[in-house]
């Protein structure tokens, strides 16, 4: 008697199998965290991704984790707040491989009240996470315009609420937000779609000192879900938002943050 096949998926994993075979993807900040883990689902999807950093070591370290995956990663060490150099990489890639995606995760802050926060700390958290965003997604408009493809950019779970000891972060992310709702109304006759993720805290290699850990305890229990998130949880929803089934969301703000930000809301300082 024959059998169906059936395909296995680890938990949480919902996408077909080869759903990006021949597509490219661009994944910023893809040497650690949660954009390490966009760039290895994507792979393991199908999709070409171009992996980007100021540092190659840990772009290195991705790249062999894909080694068994159908997906090809290269690397592209590059400094995001480098608007130059960010424009050529662009423009490499989309010549050599075409874009079909482009996920902007990198991006840093640091936590302060805003009374201690300097113009030169302010002006270093918004190049970074927001000009730098803007510099790379306009690059790549030819690019996603002739694929129809679509831009993912991660932001922070209660950007509309604000977050003590992040104004900065939050000014700059939320600058994203619009940034991105603007241009969807201004690229969606080209097919272009633009979204937002706003994970809650996501577990990563960055919070195994013990003051980072009592931190993530204090954030936990402002999370009515319980439970931190996960990369690759993060990872299946841009996988998803990449998809067809994708293809009328645009200009939105989606958290995938246990409703943290319905609930106190996630402070780094008291």
């Amino acid at each position: 008697m024959a059998l169906d096949t059936v395909q296995t998926h680890a938990p949480g994993q919902v996408m077909a199998t080869g759903l990006f075979t021949g597509r490219s993807g661009i994944v910023t900040g893809a040497g650690s965290g949660i954009g390490r883990a966009v760039a290895l689902r994507l792979m393991a999807l199908g999709m070409d991704v171009t992996g980007t950093g100021r540092r190659s070591e840990p772009l290195a370290e991705t790249q062999a984790m894909a080694a068994t995956l159908p997906g090809r990663f290269h690397i592209e060490s590059c400094d995001m707040r480098d608007a130059a150099a960010s424009e050529a990489m662009v423009a490499r890639v989309g010549d050599a491989r075409g874009i079909d995606l482009l996920v902007n995760n990198a991006g840093g802050q640091f936590y302060a009240p805003a009374t201690g926060i300097s113009r030169k700390g302010w002006d270093a958290v918004i190049d970074v996470n927001l000009s730098a965003i803007f510099t790379v997604t306009r690059a790549a408009y030819p690019w996603l315009k002739e694929r129809r493809g679509a831009v993912v950019s991660i932001s922070l779970s209660g950007v509309d609420r604000g977050s003590k000891g992040l104004a900065h972060s939050i000014a700059a992310r939320a600058g994203v937000l619009g940034m991105s709702r603007s241009m969807a109304l201004e690229w969606a006759e080209d097919g272009i779609r633009l979204n937002c993720i706003g994970p809650g805290i996501v577990t990563t290699e960055g919070l195994e000192s013990p003051t980072a850990q009592k931190m993530l305890q204090s954030l936990l229990a402002a999370t009515p879900a319980g439970r931190a998130t996960t990369p690759e949880e993060v990872a299946e929803l841009i996988a998803f938002l990449a998809s067809d089934a994708g293809r009328l969301m645009t200009g939105q703000m989606i958290h995938i943050d246990g409703a943290a930000h319905l609930g106190a809301g996630l402070h780094m300082i008291d």
